[in-house]
């Protein structure tokens, strides 16, 4: 049974009243990307024969249930009246092309739009919260570290799985995991500004987060769109 974070006391908190709504705003978008995780990963597992791959999609799907508890846990305390969904029709529409690789038994795919793309810009926008909430003196830094840790080895899972595949990525189509995040993102930018952020650095950081092959393919079949 896994049991919610101890949060800290509202005082001990840095934080204003709006910056608390903001904030739980920002943990809603990572909640939704977090169930989407979960879920992903758990059909990922039924589709591998690997028993070693195979055990580790099921520790990340679990990991990930315990992520968005905790993003849970942060939206209740902030903002005990709940708060809207940034990005929901974006995250939908990605939780969607996740769904339809796995019914597909895409594997391949799959794991290039969770592992690879998804957890790279998860990388990105954890690292971020981080750093805002290590200037806003919140606590729970052992736990925030555990994520992060937990979140890198999705991803390094994600680029393994990648460089050992024998398929090729050209009929995968990575632009299209790329173009959702972007929009993603840019529906984001006032909840950005909030904090004085900049979202086409997020997505710069996010971009050359990403393996060669996938940014180099993407970029390919940009530049023969134009």
């Amino acid at each position: 049974m896994v049991s919610h974070p101890q949060l800290p006391q509202t005082n001990d908190m840095n934080i204003g009243a709006d910056e608390k709504k903001h904030i739980a705003r920002y943990l809603k978008f990572l909640l939704c990307c977090e169930q989407m995780a979960q879920r992903c990963s758990a059909r990922q597992a039924k589709l591998i024969d690997d028993k070693q791959m195979k055990r580790f999609l099921i520790r990340q799907s679990r990991q990930e249930k315990f992520h968005a508890m905790t993003f849970q846990s942060g939206i209740l305390f902030l903002a005990p009246k709940g708060v809207n969904t940034p990005a929901k029709k974006h995250t939908e529409l990605y939780g969607a092309l996740l769904d339809e690789a796995n019914t597909k038994h895409d594997l391949l795919s799959s794991v290039i739009g969770l592992q690879v793309v998804l957890e790279g810009m998860g990388e990105i926008a954890l690292s971020r919260l981080e750093f805002g909430m290590k200037q806003r003196e919140v606590g729970l830094q052992k736990l925030r570290r555990a994520i992060l840790a937990q979140e890198d080895a999705h991803h390094e899972f994600g680029l393994d799985y990648l460089r050992q595949s024998r398929s090729s990525i050209i009929s995968i189509q990575p632009e299209t995991y790329l173009a959702v995040i972007d929009d993603m993102l840019i529906s984001m930018q006032n909840l950005f500004e909030f904090f004085d952020e900049d979202c086409d650095q997020y997505i710069a950081d996010f971009r050359n987060n990403l393996p060669d092959q996938i940014y180099s393919h993407a970029l390919s079949h940009n530049t023969h769109a134009q």
